[in-house]
């Protein structure tokens, strides 16, 4: 059994023969089609097409960074009105405590002056 099966049907299937006796055919034409993609306009109205993709994406990445960084800003000023809100909230629970004292003082001296 061998340990790679598909090696044993390339070896096979493959005319290896005949690859070996065209390959000078073979890499000629290769070759004049690399030469034929380099200077073919369609090949590169293809590379003008991926390169202005390419370029919409970066635009879009810096869109989307910028409104980012915007919605940071809005976040950051959104939590320190919390915390001025916080502090404003604790103020007034420590005037109501005060106010709150000052009732009951007030409440006791009337008992005590309408009791006499």
């Amino acid at each position: 059994m061998m340990a790679w099966p598909w090696l044993a049907a390339a070896a096979k299937t493959i005319p290896w023969a005949t690859l070996i006796r065209r390959a000078p055919e073979i890499i000629a034409i290769s070759a004049q089609l690399l030469m034929n993609r380099r200077g073919n306009p369609a090949a590169k109205r293809g590379t003008n097409r991926i390169q202005s993709e390419a370029d919409e994406v970066l635009e879009r990445l810096k869109t989307l960074e910028t409104h980012d960084q915007e919605n940071a800003t809005v976040v950051a000023q959104i939590a320190n009105q919390l915390q001025d809100l916080t502090n404003t909230v604790e103020v007034l629970a420590a005037r109501v405590r005060v106010l709150l004292a000052v009732v009951v003082v007030v409440v006791v001296v009337a008992i005590l002056v309408a009791l006499r």
